[in-house]
């Protein structure tokens, strides 16, 4: 090997390793103490919490959430291949103590399944090592599955909108042996989109399960479109945003998101072993309720996972992804180790990971309610005031 060669090579060496080094530092600074999350769980059990006040606290903006809102109901999009439980839980918590109607939407109608690591405290996070699940949490998980709770209507399967009958297009190969196929699908696809009118805006949530049950789903794609062509608010939560970021504009033929600030995981954040999904859940949630106690051992027992890849290493680098669908007039915001990271741009919010959930719901809210318009791009990286620059 020549000088010039080996000289190359350490420095490739050196510029990796300063750049892990870079962000190891940025993570050990940012850390913070608790889960602040867990407070506004435990606010949402309680019934204390003061959503208008936490969204002038974080947000900056005025609600008026003294009589019940007269938007639409807000459509949220789970897995049945694994969500993770306060993406979900607490997102539609605070729109339901805001007075919100909340739908859920699934791939086929099932009901959503909420991950069995989700709810139990202390499970540790495959990347930082640390607790991602507070008790809080949990409990606010439980009181969704609990069938005698009014928060458990939207888990009953009657309630479910089932994604499997949005117009989906043909194969090209069928295409070309069934040309009559694509103005079956042009006819059915108008059909669809109307169901964009029945919302005020749409959340899709993350946890696993959505990778292989919402990422690729083009009827689902063409309803996000929808939502976006009428210029309602679009929120997406850690790996739901992938659904929202595989959107091409058609005219465009750029993502939805090119442009736009947006967050999701950091290289920092994904797991390098130990990671899947669940197949569908075949049990009744409900029979692992006893004498009023919540059967968490035996639900994580029935859980079937898939562990795809080498190791269960992830499919995806969502950085990348989503740094190429903002494209170079975009920007991507992932601070590492940060409590928080939400973005809203215009329609357009996005969070991180499994807390963000929630101040991500305070700026939907903030869209749909305030009194003025909030500031954009807005940044949330703590349990603090939002800042209007990175």
């Amino acid at each position: 090997m020549s000088n010039m060669s080996e000289e190359i090579l350490d420095q490739t060496a050196a510029d990796i390793a300063a750049e892990l080094e870079r962000k190891f530092e940025e993570a050990k600074r940012n850390l913070p103490d608790c889960r602040p999350v867990a407070e506004a769980a435990a606010g949402l059990l309680e019934g204390s919490l003061d959503v208008a006040s936490e969204i002038k606290r974080i947000i900056d903006i005025d609600v008026d959430l003294s009589q019940a809102p007269k938007e639409k109901p807000v459509l949220l999009v789970a897995s049945k291949f694994g969500t993770w439980a306060s993406e979900l839980t607490l997102v539609a918590g605070t729109l339901l103590k805001a007075g919100y109607h909340v739908v859920l939407a699934s791939e086929d109608g099932s009901v959503p399944h909420l991950l069995g690591p989700s709810m139990v405290p202390g499970t540790s996070d495959g990347a930082w090592r640390f607790s991602v699940v507070s008790e809080e949490e949990r409990d606010l998980a439980l009181r969704f599955l609990n069938p005698d709770s009014d928060e458990h209507r939207i888990f009953r399967k009657e309630n479910i909108v089932d994604l499997s009958r949005l117009a989906r297009p043909p194969q090209v190969g069928d295409y070309l042996k069934e040309p009559e196929l694509l103005d079956e699908y042009k006819e059915a696809l108008r059909i669809s989109l109307d169901t964009a009118l029945d919302y005020s805006a749409v959340c899709v949530a993350g946890g696993s399960g959505a990778i292989p049950g919402l990422m690729f789903d083009r009827g689902l794609h063409s309803l996000l479109f929808a939502f976006y062509r009428l210029g309602k608010p679009i929120m997406g939560e850690c790996n739901g945003g992938l659904a929202i970021l595989q959107t091409l504009d058609p005219v465009s033929k750029h993502s939805i998101l090119y442009g736009h600030t947006v967050t999701t995981h950091s290289s920092l954040d994904e797991y390098q072993s130990e990671w899947g999904w669940t197949l569908q859940f075949e049990a009744d949630t409900d029979s692992f309720w006893k004498n009023g106690r919540f059967d968490i051992d035996a639900y994580c027992s029935a859980e079937k996972w898939c562990q795809p890849g080498t190791g269960g290493n992830p499919l995806i680098d969502s950085e990348g992804y989503f740094r190429d669908a903002a494209g170079p007039e975009g920007l991507f915001f992932s601070p590492p180790g940060s409590a928080y990271s939400v973005v809203l741009d215009e329609k357009f919010i996005t969070c991180r990971t499994t807390p963000d959930g929630y101040p991500g719901a305070l700026a939907l809210i903030a869209l749909l309610n305030g009194t003025d318009k909030p500031d954009s791009p807005l940044f949330i990286d703590s349990d603090a005031p939002a800042r209007r620059y990175p």
